[in-house]
């Protein structure tokens, strides 16, 4: 029943659709695997991740939600939104931006719970004092945001060897960094081409790994240890359960689905653009023939006849 599901040769999940990303990424279980990555990747030290609700509400009623693939919170009160794009989607840049300001916004939510608690509390410690509390406000101190965007696709062709995108709010003039509350990390993994020798940190050994997905089978000596043997134990088919490979299918039967359309839109939009090209030649060749016909001093009627052109036609050559 199972190799219904998949073929004997696959051994190891596809880490770029939607399941195999999520059992990665999104799963508490791997907490520890997933606070090596990003502090390498960052070059922080986070201790430890609290998951919170992929579903992140706007200000108001009516404003759209923003969902992220994973949306964790560290230690230190910093948000961590991890996101995977399959395909090149023309404002992504602006849509990340737009996401990531939910978090920000938040973030007066919750402070200003905190500060209701504060001032609770410090009520009752003034109780039978008649000097009047003092009023807590919000002074819009934003913890950092960080946006780590794996994607499947070449996002600028202009830099062939550039697989790792650093964004950050920046003066014009100094180049130099004018906030860090918001950091943008985009990483193109067709462009990661590095030979597992030149991984120098562990978070490129990871997007290797990711890349070449099959090396698990025989962890080589460069990736022999914990993190890696856990990583192994997540992608490999044979540990997840009936539904989960189950969900796992139906995640690749869409992703060949989409594919398939998006195939099937450019061989006819190519078609489309043949036709018209073959149409366009043509009526370019016989405005060609009609202007030199009409050099060579043929009357209109007569060029009208041979080149099925009208006479005002003929006459603007």
């Amino acid at each position: 029943m199972n190799e219904e599901f998949f073929p004997p040769k696959e051994k190891f999940i596809n880490p770029f659709t939607d399941e195999g990303f999520k059992r990665i990424f999104g799963n508490e279980i791997n907490k520890d695997m997933i606070i090596r990555f990003l502090n390498s990747l960052l070059n922080e030290t986070i201790t430890d991740i609290t998951f919170r609700n992929v579903e992140a509400l706007g200000i108001c009623r009516n404003d759209r939600k923003a969902v992220f693939d994973i949306f964790c919170e560290t230690d230190k009160h910093e948000l961590i939104i991890v996101e995977m794009q399959k395909s090149s989607q023309k404002y992504f840049s602006d849509r990340v931006l737009y996401y990531a300001s939910f978090a920000i916004q938040q973030q007066a939510t919750y402070a200003k719970e905190q500060l209701e608690q504060e001032l609770k509390l410090l009520k009752e410690e003034q109780e039978g004092n008649s000097s009047k509390p003092k009023r807590l406000r919000w002074n819009y101190a934003v913890n950092r945001v960080y946006v780590v965007c794996f994607l499947n696709y070449i996002m600028d062709r202009k830099h062939p060897a550039k697989y790792r995108w650093d964004i950050i709010r920046m003066d014009r003039e100094l180049k130099e960094p004018f906030s860090d509350t918001l950091m943008e990390i985009y990483l193109e993994m067709p462009k990661f081409n590095l030979r597992l020798s030149e991984c120098d940190t562990l978070y490129k050994k990871f997007l290797f790994a990711l890349n070449n997905i099959e090396i698990m089978e025989r962890l080589p000596k460069e990736l022999n240890e914990q993190i890696f043997q856990k990583l192994k134990s997540i992608v490999e088919i044979e540990r997840m359960t009936p539904d989960e490979r189950l969900a796992y299918e139906l995640s690749l039967s869409t992703e060949r689905d989409l594919y398939a359309c998006m195939e099937t839109k450019y061989e006819e939009g190519l078609e489309k653009g043949i036709e018209k090209g073959k149409a366009e030649g043509l009526a370019e060749g016989i405005k060609s023939v009609a202007a030199r016909l009409k050099h060579l001093g043929m009357d209109l009627p007569s060029i009208t006849h041979a080149t099925g052109l009208t006479e005002a036609e003929i006459q603007a050559l």
